[in-house]
C-alpha cells in the first residue's frame, strides 16, 4: 500500500468516526429534546392541577364565608323583623284607639 493510499484509508476512517459522531450527537440532541418536551408537558400539567386545586379551595372558601355572611345577615333581619314586631304590638292599642276616634269624629 502507497503512502497515499494510507493517507485516503485514514481520511475515509477519520470521516467514518466523523459522521458516526455527528449521528450519535444527533441522536442525543433528539432524545434531549424530546425529554426536555415531556418535562415541560409534566410542568405544565401539574402547573394546571395545582390551579385547580387553588380555585377549588378559593371557591370553597368563598362558598364558607358567603354562607357566614347569609346567616349573619338573616340573624340580623329576624332581629330586626322582631324588633319591628314588637314596636307594631306595642303601638297596636294606640293606633286602634286612634282610628276609633277618628272615625267617631273625636279628633
Amino acid at each position: 500500500m502507497t503512502f497515499m493510499e494510507r493517507v485516503l484509508e485514514e481520511l475515509k476512517r477519520i470521516e467514518e468516526e466523523a459522521e458516526k459522531i455527528r449521528s450519535e450527537a444527533s441522536e442525543k440532541a433528539e432524545k434531549m429534546i424530546k425529554l426536555a418536551r415531556q418535562e415541560a408537558e409534566k410542568l405544565v400539567l401539574d402547573a394546571e392541577e395545582r390551579a385547580e386545586e387553588v380555585v377549588n379551595e378559593m371557591t370553597e372558601n368563598f362558598k364558607a364565608l358567603m354562607e357566614r355572611r347569609c346567616k349573619e345577615i338573616m340573624r340580623r333581619c329576624s332581629s330586626e323583623i322582631a324588633r319591628l314586631k314588637e314596636t307594631a304590638r306595642k303601638n297596636k292599642d294606640r293606633a286602634v284607639n286612634l282610628v276609633f276616634k277618628i272615625l267617631i269624629g273625636e279628633k
